[in-house]
């Protein structure tokens, strides 16, 4: 079974032409990311993030065009190829930094928001990301994609509701991706939100209620979305292996 135009558009309210344009590409050549894959797109939240973030930037009012242009995709797809040699142990964190930079950089339209991106990534304090961060360092392990940002042009001052959405969305998906792999992450000794929420009350209150947030901020730009994300993470908390570890503590 393949992701089709019609299921991202009847099940997450993607943009007809945005959700064919994902569906029809074909995967980047000498890609990690895309490694031996044959579809451009899988029902993983690591792809399914790519019509779904184009789709919320749309709406929140960035064109089409440029949301689709290659200038856009392409870094996307490049970066999506450095976070897979850092995944891999390829490179190192800042190894995969310096070079979304570097590639950002080339497309910038905006010289101020690759500074902020650089300063994020520095650990800088006051830094234009801060009140966006959820919280869970495991939730953040895909924000390298930040830097393909830098190849939109918006209004000033409307970098940072694009990262709001960002935000909101990667980190809905990631949860519902370490919810699945709770075991095998604790075993690896992986980043995992549910591992590092300590499984309590307390960590589950705090991962509800982040929950909770981003689905009000999605529901603003696409309700479609936000309600399939609230249907998925009521059955991920709903699944008995979760409750099993939950019911532990």
């Amino acid at each position: 079974m393949f992701v089709s135009t019609d299921f991202l558009a009847i099940h997450y309210g993607v943009d007809d032409t945005i959700a064919k344009f994902f569906v029809d590409r074909e995967p980047p050549a000498n890609n990690l990311y895309w490694h031996k894959k044959l579809l451009y797109l899988r029902f993983e939240p690591g792809f399914l993030f790519l019509p779904l973030i184009a789709d919320l930037f749309y709406k929140a009012g960035v064109s089409r065009s440029q949301i689709l242009s290659e200038e856009f995709i392409q870094l996307m797809e490049a970066i999506g190829h450095i976070s897979a040699l850092e995944e891999t142990k390829k490179i190192t964190q800042r190894e995969a930094v310096e070079q979304c930079h570097e590639l950002a950089a080339k497309v910038c339209l905006d010289p101020e928001y690759l500074t902020s991106l650089g300063a994020y990534f520095n650990n800088d304090p006051g830094n234009l990301f801060q009140e966006f961060t959820t919280g869970f360092n495991a939730l953040h392990r895909g924000d390298l994609f930040l830097y393909s940002i830098c190849a939109l042009s918006v209004k000033p001052g409307y970098y940072q509701h694009l990262v709001r959405v960002w935000f909101a969305l990667i980190s809905s998906l990631l949860l519902q991706d370490d919810a699945e792999d709770i075991d095998a992450d604790k075993k690896n000794n992986d980043e995992n939100a549910f591992l590092e929420s300590g499984l309590d009350s307390a960590g589950m209150d705090k991962i509800t209620l982040l929950v909770k947030n981003n689905l009000q901020y999605i529901s603003t730009l696409n309700k479609t979305m936000a309600a399939k994300l609230d249907k998925q993470m009521v059955e991920m908390f709903n699944k008995p292996f979760f409750q099993q570890h939950y019911n532990q503590h």
